[in-house]
């Protein structure tokens, strides 16, 4: 596999599921607010929106931009998210349900994360090899 492919990889699943994430959140905000135990649907909305700007974002990147820098920023973006999603289950008054969407929202992101920083190190070492 070549070095930045899992970049593009990485970077186009996020885009993906950052549009899927923003198309219900923006679009059914009370709907997801009701699984997981929450009731502010002009923040769900505002995230929601912001999922979709991150994912025409990415897809620009993924066809054309400088990929090694955006992979790095969209990992500081993103890589806190999945503490944030344990800290929601944990503290938010929820079902079985939410907490198991907050959680999976969570993982999904991490292994999103994983991808990146491991593409990012392959990029890297592929850089400095002579």
């Amino acid at each position: 596999m070549a070095p930045q492919s899992l970049l593009y990889s990485a970077l186009s699943s996020n885009a993906g599921f950052s549009a899927a994430s923003g198309l219900v959140l923006f679009f059914a905000p009370a709907s997801i607010g009701d699984v997981v135990g929450v009731d502010v649907d002009w923040f769900m909305r505002a995230f929601g929106g912001a999922l979709l700007a991150h994912a025409a974002l990415l897809l620009l990147v993924v066809r054309g931009g400088d990929v090694v820098r955006w992979a790095k920023l969209n990992l500081i973006a993103i890589a806190p998210y999945p503490l944030a999603m344990v800290a929601v289950a944990a503290t938010v008054d929820q079902g079985n349900e939410g907490r198991a969407l907050v959680l999976a929202d969570g993982a999904a992101i991490a292994l999103i994360s994983g991808a990146l920083l491991v593409g990012l190190r392959q990029s890297t070492n592929a850089a400095v090899r002579p």
